[in-house]
């Protein structure tokens, strides 16, 4: 469907009403400007008017590779034809520019109409909307330092060119027609990244802005492409990496995923080191995930436990070697924390409980030694059998009590098989005892 811009007879006079600063002239036009409304005929083309403040942005009907919304035909007659030639010639020749004539006519009308009453009766496109499209910076401040009220759209539209924030904020909260509705689409960019912190402040209350910043830094860390001066940026405005996500994942530990060194250093102070998420994963854990050594030393000096293990029972130093984490993992080697494999945790218990097996053993032969009448030399074997069986008991105990020894918990089998060499090596050491009383009283 074409969409087409009538300029009404109406306006030539309103426009040299304005240029000559002739208020019969301004108040004739206004009184018989056409009704503003669109219409469509019978081949489907749709024809709007709109009110005068409007064509005052483009000044004179714009030629198609220059339209914008609409293809701009005027009901002019010759007489209007060529006086608004001859003014535009003479404009042109002063060297003003169309933004500052537009805001010196608009400044004009003011006297003469409600401007705002004539900006709110359009709906699409919006009066700041083709202000912007057009670059009209200087005309969009002077409408906002006269009171003008804008849409929560069109604050934020402009509140990406820095050259109008000042503008804007000096003019809050008048020059805004829906503040809640334009903190709820400046929140919406703030949680995309982007710079929408000064506007709220003057929006919302400190709790309130806290708890955006919040969500701000949390949002902005999930993104893939995540930048860390933006993050730092939430963080001089004072987020602290508190908020969590649906698995209780707070920015801070995604900034660690995410190897952001200088932004966790930041957070630092705010932080729990032994916070853990709903998996029970440590920010050791997640250091891990990013694979990278500075970060992983900079949770380990801050003290998160290395040996924490999540609901799968993974440690970070098990889970940097499922991971293949292998830059992470031998940070963690040194820093003194080393774990073994499964089959090798495996191993290793066997090897202490085969140990204790052994221990138990020894207390059998021991009374065999000690019980046996012809048995020359009973004492060498009684304390032989013992000593042995002490050191094996030793070796077990120094096994069991080293760093690389799994921290698990183990089966009353084997809790079972550890109490009786306890006892087992408690009577050796009575039955080697008693046979040094024995020869002793010889």
């Amino acid at each position: 469907m074409e969409h087409v811009l009538i300029w009404p007879a109406q306006y030539p006079l309103l426009l040299r009403g304005l240029a000559e600063q002739n208020g019969a002239f301004i108040l004739d036009a206004l009184e018989s400007w056409p009704t503003c409304e669109t219409s469509i005929d019978e081949q489907g083309v749709e024809a709007t008017i709109l009110p005068p403040i409007f064509y005052l942005l483009w000044l004179k009907p714009l030629e198609p590779f220059e339209s914008c919304y609409f293809q701009h035909i005027d009901e002019y007659d010759e007489q209007q034809q060529a006086y608004s030639q001859q003014l535009f010639e003479h404009l042109d020749s002063t060297g003003m520019t169309r933004q500052s004539l537009t805001a010196t006519l608009l400044e004009r009308l003011l006297e003469y109409s409600d401007l705002q009453l004539q900006i709110d009766s359009v709906a699409n496109p919006s009066f700041f909307e083709l202000l912007l499209h057009r670059r009209y910076f200087q005309v969009i401040k002077w409408g906002v330092t006269q009171g003008l009220k804008m849409e929560a759209v069109d604050v934020c539209n402009a509140w990406v060119h820095e050259d109008l924030r000042e503008a804007i904020i000096h003019a809050l909260p008048n020059c805004i027609i829906d503040i809640s509705e334009t903190t709820k689409r400046a929140t919406q960019n703030l949680l995309k990244g982007d710079e929408y912190y000064s506007l709220l402040k003057e929006l919302c209350d400190d709790e309130e802005l806290t708890s955006l910043l919040e969500q701000a830094l949390l949002a902005h860390v999930m993104q893939d492409q995540a930048k860390q001066s933006v993050l730092i940026a939430f963080i001089s405005q004072g987020a602290q990496g508190h908020a969590k996500d649906e698995l209780g994942c707070s920015a801070f530990m995604w900034a660690i995923e995410k190897g952001f060194v200088n932004v966790v250093e930041q957070l630092l102070p705010y932080q729990d080191i032994k916070c853990i998420d709903d998996m029970g994963q440590t920010c050791l854990h997640y250091a891990v995930r990013s694979n990278l050594p500075s970060m992983v030393k900079v949770i380990l000096n801050a003290g998160c436990d290395p040996h924490q293990r999540d609901v799968s029972e993974l440690t970070a130093y098990r889970l940097a070697m499922k991971n293949g984490a292998l830059a992470a993992r031998k940070v963690l080697e040194e820093f003194g924390v080393i774990e073994l494999s499964e089959q090798a945790q495996y191993n290793k218990i066997k090897q202490v409980h085969a140990l204790y097996a052994l221990a138990i053993l020894l207390l059998p032969l021991q009374l065999f030694f000690f019980f046996h009448d012809n048995l020359s030399a009973k004492q060498e074997f009684v304390w032989g059998s013992a000593l042995l069986g002490v050191s094996v008991f030793v070796l077990a105990r120094g096994i069991r009590g080293g760093p690389l020894y799994p921290s698990r918990i183990h089966p009353w089998s084997l809790k079972g098989l550890s109490a009786l060499s306890w006892l087992s090596i408690s009577l050796q050491g009575m039955f080697s005892l008693l046979v040094l009383i024995t020869l002793l009283g010889v």
